[in-house]
């Protein structure tokens, strides 16, 4: 018979990493940790991980099972804080996944401030632009910039971050300012390859109406920074979201263009499942974040 306990044991064996941090926090011995581990894996008749002598790794079948128990294990602790009281207190383990961009900005600053505020509390930040499986990767919480259209996720939007077309002056200087983004076809684009509808199409509005352009140029990255880079060296015209570019915008090292047309807008939010009953500490680190963006308004829109 399955132990609901050896489950929570794996659990907390995946989120600490190693048999010995666990049998430290426990009280208990190396072999004791590893032989109920072992005991769950024959009890379902797979193998969870991957052991060396130096770490341990999650096969697919123990990923698939922590996303779950992790969750399970979760609200048998909120069940429990509610009828002790202990929801009181703000105390616990965090672990958010986040956007290099947002990180770089202002989430690292904020996180580190959060835990100043909060000393019971750990939060774990892990920064890509790789979008996770925020459940079998064992996130509580997922900040992302893009239109959401996932309904097994509950989002909170902490602001806009709205996008434009700059260059340097060198470059405006040497090729000409594009008038209307039709006259970009002409212009060496540095181009982004993750863009949601093509990494060569812009997206524009006039008036009403919607449009796109398809641009040209020898510049290719798939990092926002290395595009950044290429502008601020004349190699060419941008389309970046505001806030990577915002304190050289305003330096008057890259100049914003076709501010008439840009309508790309991309909200930022705050995402975690629905299954997932937020607790005050995760209540209380979203809100925290929502003020940071708010902070830094000027940057975003």
């Amino acid at each position: 018979m399955i132990k609901a306990d050896d489950i929570f044991l794996f659990v907390q064996v995946v989120e600490e990493g190693s048999f010995s941090k666990v049998a430290d926090k426990l009280e208990m011995t190396n072999s004791v940790v590893s032989k109920r581990i072992s005991r769950l894996e024959q009890e379902i008749n797979v193998q969870l991980f991957y052991r060396t002598t130096r770490k341990l790794t999650l096969t697919d079948a123990g990923r698939a099972l922590y996303g779950k128990a992790r969750l399970a294990k979760q609200a048998l602790q909120d069940a429990q804080d509610v009828v002790l009281g202990y929801s009181d207190a703000v105390r616990g383990k965090i672990k958010v996944t986040a956007p290099v961009v947002s990180s770089h900005i202002l989430l690292s600053a904020a996180v580190a401030e959060f835990c100043k505020t909060y000393p019971d509390v750990e939060v774990e930040l892990f920064v890509t632009n790789r979008i996770v499986d925020i459940i079998n990767d064992g996130f509580d919480l997922a900040i992302r910039t893009a239109e959401l259209d996932d309904s097994s996720f509950i989002a909170r939007r902490l602001i806009d971050s709205n996008w434009v077309v700059c260059a340097s002056p060198s470059y405006l200087n040497k090729q000409g300012i594009p008038a209307h983004p039709d006259e970009l076809k002409q212009h060496q684009c540095l181009i982004y390859k993750y863009e949601g509808t093509g990494p060569d199409n812009w997206y524009f509005k006039e008036d009403k109406r919607e449009f796109f352009v398809q641009v040209f140029g020898r510049f290719h990255a798939n990092s926002l920074e290395s595009i950044k880079q290429a502008s601020l060296n004349g190699f060419g015209i941008a389309y970046l979201p505001q806030a990577i570019v915002h304190e050289e915008l305003e330096k008057g090292r890259l100049v914003s263009l076709l501010g008439n047309y840009t309508a790309k807008k991309l909200g930022i939010y705050a995402i975690y499942p629905k299954s997932r009953q937020p607790d005050k500490k995760l209540n209380l680190l979203v809100e925290h974040f929502r003020n940071a963006f708010q902070d830094k308004k000027a940057y975003y829109c």
